[in-house]
């Protein structure tokens, strides 16, 4: 096994080695590893001159390009802690994690300057914004600066990343996490015969890059050498043809991205040839949809479960689970060095196919959220991330996800929180009470669904009180539909009965999650 290394010296000795080889294909244009290197140093000592310091905070919004891996990799070589903004965010949300975030700096894509101009007020000093695309200012800044290395060094404890989650009480949560949780995820995930890459590879990771599933993509292609390929937008059928056109050996989409390309007209005619391995994740996916997919693509498949604070995946669902179709529900078995157990509430371990809340450790865990030592007890208790997913394990010590211990909706492989749409649903003038709840999704797995009572005289208008949300929550948490009640069921204490409204919608799964 390698030895652990900062991912700006990973940068650095990639550059040593292949520096002609192209590092990231993004958007159609290549950037090799010795333009990454060099362009990651201008990029940090622009911020060091405008006094930036070891761990400040960094934000970038943007869609996914070449730009994105430079200034990620001039964040490494800074020391600093990259922010990675969701550019679907509100304005509200996206000033709300800028301000929490503490960020001294914002590159922003030009498409999203409007968005960032309504939440820039709140950096910090020097308060520095950077505009990036054709024409704009990044790339006159970025060629203005000495390329010269500036070798700050550093420890693998430091936080390097910073990425905001959706919280259960309707603000956001910073995931911290370091260049040794990486090490140890990605290290668990090389023991993996099948599962290791070289410079011979193209991967395909559309995921957004503020996404942990993005970053992984661009973090895991730099450590092996191999060729990144990304788009800025999930696009079907250019996806397919990519595939084929750029000889793509590996392959990270969400279920429902699989089935959006196997939707595209002529796509068993294509020659997938090169294509060895689909690893998706955030759903399992359906027996129907697998039969196809490997007819069509014609190479291994594996699911990955894990998340945010985890660094990425705790377990796997390998190539030889997928030839067995009973195990497709399942979401695999512990990788390597990651420990994992479903405990009852009193913290005891549960006994064969019992439901009980999964919780893991290991040295892939995040050091906590970021100024919020409240939620990092709640979360991690005695050293154990309570992952808040109910699940169980069967005989041969695969897990099962059964239902959500938390009140969190996953939708397209984005989370949701109910408490962040009720908050945004509350502001509306026509709502007296309201709750929110995931309901079944045959493409997005799962739907965030708002159940109304309304204040007496408003009206039923369930597409206007849709379209005012999106003036406070990100378009992927809007509800994609209302129910009207009379009375919002609660407890004596006031907590919304959410299984009891979970209930009609759920009554034919087998599982309380999809």
């Amino acid at each position: 096994m390698a030895q652990a290394q900062l991912f700006s010296d990973v940068i650095r000795t990639q550059a040593l080695e292949r520096p002609e080889s192209v590092a990231a294909t993004c958007n159609g244009l290549n950037l090799t590893y010795g333009e990454l290197d060099n362009r990651a140093n201008r990029v940090a000592r622009g911020l060091i001159a405008a006094g930036c310091r070891p761990d400040a905070r960094v934000a970038i919004l943007s869609k996914n390009s070449n730009e994105y891996i430079e200034i990620l990799g001039g964040a490494l070589k800074a020391r600093a802690v990259l922010l990675a903004l969701n550019w679907r965010l509100a304005a509200s949300e996206l000033r709300y994690i800028l301000d929490h975030g503490e960020a001294q700096f914002l590159f922003v894509e030009a498409e999203f300057a409007d968005l960032a101009g309504q939440a820039a007020d709140v950096l910090r000093e020097p308060g520095q914004v950077i505009l990036i695309g054709t024409g704009q200012e990044y790339e006159s800044w970025r060629d203005s600066q000495s390329n010269e290395d500036p070798r700050l060094g550093g420890a693998l404890s430091d936080i390097f990343v910073q990425m905001y989650t959706s919280g259960t009480t309707g603000l956001p949560k910073g995931v911290q996490l370091t260049h040794a949780s990486y090490a140890a995820s990605f290290a668990a995930m090389d023991a993996l015969d099948w599962n290791r890459t070289g410079p011979e590879d193209t991967i395909f990771a559309p995921a957004p890059f503020f996404h942990v599933n993005g970053l992984n993509g661009i973090l895991r292609s730099l450590q092996s050498g191999s060729r990144l390929l990304s788009v800025d937008q999930f696009r079907p059928a250019e996806v397919v043809a990519l595939f084929e056109s750029e000889r793509v050996t590996r392959g990270g989409m969400a279920p429902a991205m699989v089935q959006m390309c196997l939707e595209v007209p002529g796509i068993a005619e294509r020659d997938f040839s090169a294509l060895r391995l689909i690893m998706y994740g955030g759903s399992p996916i359906s027996e129907t949809v697998m039969k196809k997919a490997r007819d069509v693509f014609g190479c291994d498949f594996a699911q990955a479960y894990g998340m945010t604070e985890t660094s990425g995946a705790l377990t796997m669902l390998t190539p030889a689970d997928h030839r067995d179709d009973s195990r497709l529900l399942a979401c695999g078995r512990p990788l390597l060095g990651i420990e994992l157990k479903v405990v009852r509430p009193d913290g005891s371990t549960c006994d064969t196919r019992e439901v009980g809340e999964v919780v893991t450790r290991g040295a892939m865990l995040t050091p906590g959220y970021w100024k919020d030592s409240k939620a990092t007890a709640e979360t991690i208790r005695d050293g154990w991330l309570h992952t808040g997913d109910a699940g169980y394990f069967n005989e041969d010590g695969y897990l099962h996800i059964h239902d959500r211990v938390k009140e969190m909706i996953v939708s397209g492989g984005e989370n949701v929180y109910p408490a962040e749409v009720e908050n945004a649903l509350a502001k509306d003038p026509d709502i007296s009470d309201v709750a929110v709840i995931g309901v079944p999704d045959e493409k997005w797995g799962e739907a965030v669904k708002a159940i109304v009572v309304l204040r007496p005289g408003a009206a039923a208008d369930g597409p206007a009180i849709i379209a005012r949300a999106r003036t406070h929550i990100a378009g992927y948490k809007v509800p994609k539909s209302i129910d009207f009640i009379d009375v919002i069921p609660r407890n004596p204490s006031g907590k919304i009965l959410r299984r009891d409204l979970r209930k009609p919608y759920w009554a034919d799964r087998t599982r309380a999650v999809n």
